[in-house]
């Protein structure tokens, strides 16, 4: 059974909106404090919808096995107790523990070789177990410290998943497909300021995906006795890295390592360049270079040098003073751009640019839309998505996340209709027009432009590009003018909504 990538969104999003509306000034509301970047209460009630909706999707399409379906479900449940009564942690630990023990118990004796790059390592079921429940713990709760700023760990694990969803075909992959998609959703509403957190609910659930991985990829063959890690290892370069770093440093301090504080590599860089978007686009462009990896790992055998080039940058990120060394370099290296680019000469829109703008947008649309198969598009399940979407958008007009609703349906429906076929000239000359256009009215700092409105979404989709671009480079099926004319349509789009209907909207 197939669906539509916009009908997947189009209910997710309409799902979060619903329950937003029940639940949004009562339920789970996460207080301001001084570790937090928010001043006003807000529900984290995001895991409550993503994580239950992905559970059915993937049980009525088949996707995933019964044991993910069981321990994910339990996952949620414990989120959401933490989130609404504050569960001690020894409970948690405890809960995760059991957990682990039954998927060994699932899988006792089935593996008897782990995989790592191109090196084999035979392994006993003992020590299996223990490397599996060291694994599974700390992947497990990595995700929930990572969530300290609007759609950082969202963002995280949409390039995770995503990249995933490109790296081949199958259940596996469609699976995970499906989760970037729902996920999407999520992040709508969780644009800075937040209308929404994901919560511990949220954030344990898309850590348990990640511990889970390695089992799910396995399940592909169950004849498999051999546990392929590279790919998994690969994409959580960043929380392992970062986690363990925080873990020392709080033990070396005589901290308890599970108290919170602000010495996340997301938090240092907030504090030294006060940036949102530097703090969040460097974790996104780390993300995306180990995605890319990963996706190569799944097509060819890395070599052992590969292997100690990454355990060398996993140390050397572990090991080295951030504030004295490596964060410096980021906030220096990006201020210049941001600070010139922050005030714009135009303060009024100018309506020639705008028209212009709307003329080689509609080319770019037209010249798709005639040339391409549109009969998958009229069907009743498009219809649906059309008419949830309508009315989310007629009833939240005013508020900027219909923006972003507009620029994701436009994406969704372009990438159905040309996913990996080759776009043909008149389509790559107005992707080329829109790009050239919106760089030089970038340059001149025109309204519509400014970085600093820049939201998580705008971030993930140049990483996107740039992710689309980099694999096309490397020979992989993924095109060249597809990424770039995502990129066009987004923000030339953007770019007339900002001029116009949300011209006065933050």
């Amino acid at each position: 059974m197939f669906l539509p990538s916009i009908v997947v969104f189009s209910i997710s999003l309409f799902v979060t909106w619903g329950v937003y509306l029940v639940l949004g000034k009562k339920y789970a509301l996460d207080q301001p404090d001084s570790r937090k970047q928010h001043h006003h209460p807000v529900p984290q009630i995001g895991g409550l919808v993503f994580g239950p909706l992905f559970l059915l999707l993937v049980f009525w399409l088949e996707l995933a096995p019964v044991w993910y379906l069981i321990t994910g479900l339990v996952t949620i449940i414990l989120g959401l107790a933490d989130d609404r009564y504050h569960v001690p942690w020894q409970f948690k630990l405890l809960v995760q523990l059991l957990l682990a023990a039954y998927l060994v118990f699932l899988f006792w004796g089935r593996f008897d070789t782990i995989v790592f790059y191109n090196v084999s390592i035979s392994i006993s079921p003992l020590i299996l177990l223990a490397v599996f429940i060291i694994w599974f713990v700390g992947i497990y709760n990595a995700v929930n410290l990572l969530d300290g700023l609007d759609g950082l760990a969202g963002g995280f694990m949409f390039i995770l998943l995503a990249g995933l969803a490109v790296s081949g075909t199958g259940e596996f992959f469609q699976l995970n497909g499906i989760f970037a998609l729902v996920l999407l959703s999520f992040l709508t509403f969780n644009q800075r300021p937040a209308k929404l957190f994901m919560g511990d609910a949220g954030s344990l659930f898309l850590g348990f995906h990640i511990a889970v991985l390695p089992l799910l990829y396995a399940a592909r063959n169950p004849d498999l006795t051999s546990l392929s890690m590279t790919p998994f290892i690969l994409v959580t370069s960043y929380l392992v890295a970062d986690t363990t770093r925080v873990f020392f440093t709080r033990l070396a301090s005589d901290k308890n390592p599970m108290t919170a504080d602000t010495i996340h590599f997301h938090h240092l860089i907030l504090q030294q360049s006060g940036s949102y978007l530097t703090s969040i686009g460097s974790i996104y462009f780390i993300t995306l270079i180990s995605a890319v990896v990963a996706i190569i790992s799944f097509q060819v055998s890395l070599s052992v040098n590969v292997m100690f080039g990454h355990l060398a940058l996993l140390l050397l990120f572990i090991l080295t003073p951030p504030v004295q060394t490596y964060v410096p370099i980021i906030t220096q290296t990006i201020r210049p751009y941001y600070t010139w680019q922050k005030n714009n000469r135009t303060p009024k829109p100018y309506v020639l640019r705008t028209i212009f703008m709307v003329i080689l947008l509609l080319g770019l649309i037209l010249s798709v839309f005639l040339k391409y198969d549109l009969s998958a598009l009229m069907d009743w399940q498009h219809a649906l998505a059309v008419l949830l979407l309508l009315i989310l958008s007629i009833m939240n007009k005013h508020n900027i996340m219909v923006m972003y609703v507009s620029q994701l349906v436009l994406i969704l429906l372009i990438t159905e209709i040309t996913w990996q076929m080759e776009l043909d000239t008149f389509p790559k000359l107005f992707t080329t027009l829109i790009c050239v256009t919106y760089l030089i009215f970038s340059l001149e700092r025109r309204t519509g432009t400014s970085i600093s409105k820049f939201s998580s979404l705008d971030l993930l989709l140049i990483i996107s590009t740039l992710g689309g671009i980099t694999l096309s480079l490397l020979g992989f099926p993924v095109s060249f003018w597809f990424s770039l004319a995502l990129f066009a349509l987004w923000f030339g789009l953007g770019f007339i909504l900002r001029r116009t209907l949300f011209f006065s909207s933050p």
